[in-house]
């Protein structure tokens, strides 16, 4: 298996998984239905760069489609409107910038950049998710990278993509392809699922939003600092965004999860009770929340051809 980033056979198979038990999951936890040719898959593996530390599944096919997150848009949890990943974006570009957003969803940053002056665009291969933002105003490209580049567009000062590169076959072939539509010294903002978080609090990987049809690869801050020695760019900024009150839930019941296998039937019973979980809630509405690494990752990064 050749690396998806270095194209060299510098990597390790870590897991091997049945794709028929990961669409059985999907349709009993959330209700979704992944599609027959996801289920009909005979494996799907997972595996490492050793090199960059990126870690991904095979085959490409395991990728999820438009229908998948169709399905997905139905949870009001799915598209958050205020991100921390948005500020700390807008915090990196310059008034007036030509931004392109790959991957709008539902145009929250689009419209808060827009707010802030700058002039943007967006691309969105949803063509539903599209048309809700083309009715906001915004001119919104229903194509490849690769075919836009092919239309002589100005250069663009940014292009930012949030929370898509964990869910493409071909994370390489993206940023290149973005790279042709930036301009010399021009800057890629992109956040991802911080790895480095994911794999204390799901070791197991058991969570179904990150793993095939959902979630194809998982990126830490190393994986960005390996990609200024592959790709045209230099890494000028990393941000980890703090644990938000949205995702409180969601981090006690994983921490919850992982302590409840490696410790003691009598010492669980007691620190997993209830009303520990609750106290361990309460404590993070407080600002100590702002201590704790959170869900995202955010990279800042500088064309350099």
């Amino acid at each position: 298996m050749l690396s998806l980033l270095t194209g060299q056979p510098d990597t390790e198979r870590l897991q091997a998984l049945t794709p028929a038990d990961i669409a059985e999951r999907w349709r009993t936890s959330l209700g979704i239905d992944v599609g027959s040719a996801f289920a009909a898959l005979p494996v799907i593996e997972y595996w490492r760069c050793k090199t960059t530390g990126l870690a991904w599944y095979s085959p490409p096919a395991a990728a999820g489609e438009g229908g998948l997150y169709a399905q997905l848009e139905r949870f009001d949890w799915y598209y958050v409107a205020d991100k921390w990943e948005f500020q700390a974006a807008l915090s990196a570009l310059s008034q007036g910038s030509r931004v392109l957003e790959v991957g709008v969803g539902s145009g929250h940053f689009l419209r808060a950049a827009a707010a802030r002056g700058l002039g943007v665009r967006g691309v969105e291969l949803n063509p539903v998710a599209a048309a809700r933002v083309r009715a906001l105003g915004f001119e919104v490209f229903e194509t490849s990278l690769s075919m836009l580049a092919q239309r002589g567009l100005a250069p663009f000062d940014a292009i930012c993509a949030f929370q898509v590169l964990e869910h493409v076959p071909d994370p390489r072939g993206l940023l290149a392809d973005m790279l042709k539509l930036l301009r010399p010294g021009g800057q890629l903002v992109l956040s991802v699922p911080n790895a480095a978080v994911t794999r204390v609090i799901d070791p197991q990987r058991t969570n179904l939003l990150d793993q095939p049809p959902h979630h194809i690869s998982h990126w830490d801050a190393g994986v960005f600092r390996a990609l200024a020695g592959l790709l045209p760019l230099r890494l000028i900024k990393l941000g980890r965004e703090p644990l938000q009150a949205y995702h409180v839930d969601w981090f006690v019941s994983a921490y919850t999860s992982v302590l409840r296998r490696q410790l003691s039937d009598p010492v669980s019973r007691v620190l997993l009770h209830p009303r520990s979980q609750t106290a361990v809630r309460r404590l993070l509405t407080t600002p100590i929340r702002q201590l704790i690494p959170g869900h995202t990752l955010l990279a800042v990064m500088r064309f350099e051809p």
